[in-house]
């Protein structure tokens, strides 16, 4: 590997989705001199895109988001890393079902194909799910799951390619040099490299980092619980990853996933667990990665209760066993929003609270952003600048992101 340069055009921090969609887009966009840097190994660093569920479900009342999430997908689609499965929010109550219509007006306003269906249309496409404990459903076809790995990889080399990107692993970055208000360098375990631009796209990782430049990106780390259970007997002929529909349980805050021979099942509803970016453990520290957790069972069990009343025919199976759990984490914002664009320094960069669904069309937006001005897509709901001085503080930051954790699915 080539040593560490000693100036770049710019600077982008973190390898994982984000990270990799970005260098890509700017490569598109004619930016030379590109260094990316992560303290982790590579494909896989150890952030939130490698314990990601990895679905994507396309409607959201933001047309902004339902756009960017348009994006990514047609993106996905062309790296050949997407699969198509379709996916039900299903409803247990009558106030759940309003919504579910609410969510089928705003399908319709941003062209995305969805319908309202029965419980027993419902069964008719996921056989193992107890439709009668359900008032309908909000099928949309063109949900599925990604290889969020293979697609940064993918990104990755699409840059490298174009020899635009120089990419160092195993980099930990250590400081920041701001010098009359503007991002002067990048200090690493590698050594120093000074930058025109810097670009923080680290996750969880975010606010710390920014800290190191006197600069505030209003996220904190959360944990999101799933476990994988199996093997299922009934998908044990499914060819690939996914045969069935996705499901999200609206009520509960759950969802259910296939994932070739295993189920998923992931929850919204337990307590927020938050954590600060200055806690989470070290790749060394980490059993697994510093983004997978020990699993709390305990927060857990009321969820896996309600799931089982939803699936029994798979999880009340006694054949069938846990066979992996985590509690993951992800990044919360006060609003729910994502972080982007240029921070309390100059020429220093946000692109945070970026989940998979929305990373490589929020990448192109940022990269147009960066270059001409403006972005195909508006983005202006997600500008990290669009908090005032207490709403980006620890304490304001904590008390929405603990009462937004619970409203995932609205």
């Amino acid at each position: 590997m080539s040593a560490l340069p000693e100036k770049a055009h710019v600077v982008v921090i973190g390898a994982g989705i984000v990270g990799n969609s970005l260098v890509y887009h700017l490569a598109q966009k004619g930016w030379k001199d590109i260094v990316l840097l992560d303290k982790g190994p590579l494909p896989n660093p150890g952030g939130s895109t490698g314990h990601a569920s990895n679905f994507i479900f396309l409607t959201d009342h933001s047309k902004e988001m339902a756009q960017i999430t348009l994006d990514s997908v047609a993106q996905y689609k062309d790296l050949g890393v997407f699969t198509q499965s379709g996916g039900i929010e299903v409803a247990r109550t009558e106030a759940r079902m309003e919504e579910l219509r609410r969510r089928m007006a705003s399908s319709k306003a941003w062209g995305i194909d969805s319908r309202l269906i029965t419980p027993d249309e419902i069964k008719k496409l996921v056989p193992y799910i107890n439709e009668e404990i359900l008032l309908g459903g909000f099928y949309t076809p063109g949900v599925g799951v990604v290889d969020s790995l293979r697609a940064g990889t993918l990104m990755r080399e699409k840059a490298q390619a174009m020899g635009a990107l120089t990419v160092f692993p195993n980099t930990e970055i250590t400081g920041i040099g701001v010098k009359q208000g503007r991002v002067r360098n990048v200090q690493t375990s590698k050594g120093e490299i000074s930058a025109e631009v810097v670009i923080i796209a680290c996750g969880c990782w975010s606010p710390r980092i920014a800290r190191m430049a006197g600069a505030t990106i209003p996220l904190t780390p959360a944990v999101h619980q799933m476990i994988s259970v199996g093997p299922v007997p009934l998908f044990d002929k499914t060819v690939g990853e996914i045969e069935y529909p996705i499901v999200r349980d609206m009520d509960t805050n759950m969802y259910e996933r296939q994932n070739g021979n295993d189920m998923e099942v992931g929850s919204y509803a337990h307590r927020p667990i938050l954590m600060k970016a200055d806690d989470i453990p070290s790749i060394e520290e980490s059993r697994l990665s510093p983004t997978e957790l020990p699993f709390t069972q305990d927060d857990f069990d009321p969820q896996l209760e309600q799931a089982m009343e939803l699936m029994p025919e798979i999880l009340e199976d006694e054949r069938i066993g846990i066979r992996h759990a985590i509690n993951g984490l992800l990044s919360l914002t006060p609003d729910g929003m994502p972080l982007i664009g240029e921070t309390e320094v100059k020429n220093l960069w946000s692109v945070a609270a970026i989940w998979i669904k929305e990373a490589p069309g929020t990448a192109r937006a940022v990269a147009e952003l960066m270059t001409d001005g403006y972005s195909e897509i508006d983005m202006h709901a997600s500008d990290v600048a669009r908090f005032y001085d207490y709403g980006r503080s620890r304490t304001h930051i904590t008390a929405r992101t603990s009462e937004g954790f619970n409203k995932t699915y609205g």
